[in-house]
């Protein structure tokens, strides 16, 4: 028997078809799982990001476009999963500097307004954002939606949406460093 091609398996997942989404998820897992691992050296949060980009695929299934590269399609969702999974990572790293366990409750006080002390500077390095990376970053982050659904919404390139993105991520970065 065949292997029905990627054209073939979005006509039918894009139908609601979990046979033909189950095909596609053999078919491609092992290859970008072993990406995933590559870039992140740890297999549970690349098997979590893959876990994330399939349910995002199949959620969104009635938007798959069968005339675009699947593969290439599930590369640059899973490079975004594992950009938002980095950026969390050293989000926590910087803003939870790692607060001593302390038994009394002055230890939380502390520690809440450490946190909410960071969450301020955070906010306000992206008010300070120039208007347009200001909102791609908050679509991006706060909204959650992909490079190419902000590039619609925006009627820009996915590559201009990823390079303010970016620029973005940067600001934060060399701000809180």
């Amino acid at each position: 028997m065949d292997m029905p091609s990627d054209k073939q398996l979005i006509r039918s997942i894009r139908h609601g078809d979990s046979r033909a989404f189950e095909e596609l998820f053999r078919k491609y897992y092992d290859r970008f799982y072993a990406f995933a691992c590559a870039l992140l050296n740890d297999g549970d949060a690349a098997e979590d990001i893959l876990q994330n980009v399939f349910l995002k695929l199949w959620v969104g299934r009635e938007r798959l476009d069968e005339d675009r590269s699947l593969s290439n399609y599930l590369l640059v969702s899973i490079r975004n999963e594992i950009y938002d999974y980095l950026y969390l990572k050293y989000n926590q790293s910087v803003v939870r500097c790692d607060l001593p366990d302390v038994e009394d409750n002055s230890g939380d006080i502390e520690a809440n307004m450490m946190g909410k002390e960071a969450s301020r500077t955070i906010e306000g390095i992206v008010r300070a954002m120039p208007p347009q990376r200001r909102r791609i970053f908050l679509m991006s982050r706060y909204r959650h939606l992909s490079s190419r659904e902000i590039a619609e919404a925006l009627g820009l390139s996915e590559r201009t949406v990823e390079r303010h993105i970016y620029l973005a991520l940067k600001d934060l970065k060399n701000t809180l460093s």
